[in-house]
C-alpha cells in the first residue's frame, strides 16, 4: 500500500496531478499526454498504436461513470474523476512466433484506484480497488478465424470496487465476485480506452447482506501523469491465474 501512496503524494508535491479532476480526458487530447507531466510540456515518451512498450509504473487520470441502486435510497448514474496507478508487467509472445504487437499478450497489476463523485441521491460516492486482492488488466489477441492475428486487441480489466456511499453512511462491494469491464484497444498503454461491463452486479455490506445492485459501469483512461520504466515485471501467479 505504501508504494501508490507514496507515488501520488510525489505528484502532488510535483504538481503534476493538474487536471485530475477529469479536466483532461478531451478525446482529442489524451494521446498526447498531460501537458504538465514532469513538470513542464510535451509528452512522456511516444504511444503510438500497434507497438509493444517496455514494462513500466504509471499513473493516470481517470474517468468513471457507475448505475447504482441501492436499497432505500433509489437509483442514479454518477459521474466519478480520479487517479489509478499500475504495473504494466513485460509482454509475452504467442507460442511459435516472434514477439510482435498482433500476437502478443499484456498484463498490468492494479495498485491503485480512487475516483470521487456527487449524486444528488447518494452524496459523495467514492470508489476505490481492493489491493489485497487480485485485480489487473489482460490485453491479448483477439479470437480469430484466420492465422494472422488482428492488431486491434481485446482488454479486460478485473476489480473488486469498493463504494463508499455518504447517504448510506457505509462501504458496499460486489462480495467475492470480481467486476470485469471490457474493450479493444490498439496500443498499451490504453489512453483514451473506455472499458465497459456486460452484466449486473449485487452490491452487499459488510454483514454480507446484499444492500443494492451495480447495474453497469465503464472506465476511461485519461491523460498519463506519470511514467517511471521498469527494467522487468513478471506478472504474479496469483493474479495470472484471474486474467488467464
Amino acid at each position: 500500500m505504501s508504494q501508490p501512496l507514496n507515488i501520488v503524494k510525489m505528484l502532488q508535491e510535483r504538481g503534476v496531478a493538474v487536471g485530475i479532476d477529469g479536466e483532461s480526458l478531451a478525446p482529442a487530447k489524451v494521446v498526447e499526454g498531460h501537458e504538465a507531466a514532469w513538470g513542464g510540456p510535451g509528452n512522456l515518451y511516444p504511444i503510438r498504436p500497434y507497438t509493444l512498450t517496455p514494462s513500466a509504473l504509471e499513473a493516470f487520470t481517470v474517468r468513471e461513470r457507475i448505475h447504482v441502486r441501492i436499497d432505500g435510497l433509489g437509483e442514479d448514474v454518477v459521474d466519478l474523476h480520479g487517479m489509478a496507478i499500475y504495473r504494466r508487467h513485460d509482454p509475452h509472445a504467442a507460442e511459435g512466433r516472434e514477439l510482435d504487437w498482433a500476437s502478443a499478450t499484456i498484463t498490468a497489476q492494479f495498485l491503485s484506484l480512487q475516483v470521487t463523485g456527487h449524486s444528488e441521491i447518494f452524496g459523495q460516492v467514492k470508489v476505490m480497488n481492493t489491493p489485497a486482492k487480485p485485480e489487473g488488466a489482460r490485453v491479448k489477441p483477439s479470437p480469430s478465424h484466420f492465422t494472422t492475428p488482428m492488431p486491434i486487441k481485446d482488454c479486460v480489466t478485473a476489480i473488486y470496487p469498493q463504494f463508499e456511499v455518504e447517504q448510506l453512511g457505509r462501504t458496499v462491494t460486489t462480495g467475492e465476485q470480481i467486476v470485469r469491464l471490457e474493450s479493444r484497444v490498439a496500443m498499451v498503454p490504453p489512453i483514451g480506452d473506455v472499458s465497459r461491463t456486460s452484466m449486473r452486479y449485487p452490491l452487499y455490506d459488510g454483514e454480507n447482506r446484499q444492500v443494492g445492485e451495480l447495474i453497469a459501469a465503464d472506465i476511461e483512461i485519461g491523460a498519463l501523469l506519470h511514467h517511471v520504466p521498469i527494467d522487468s515485471a513478471v506478472i504474479p501467479e496469483y493474479l495470472a491465474g484471474v486474467l488467464a
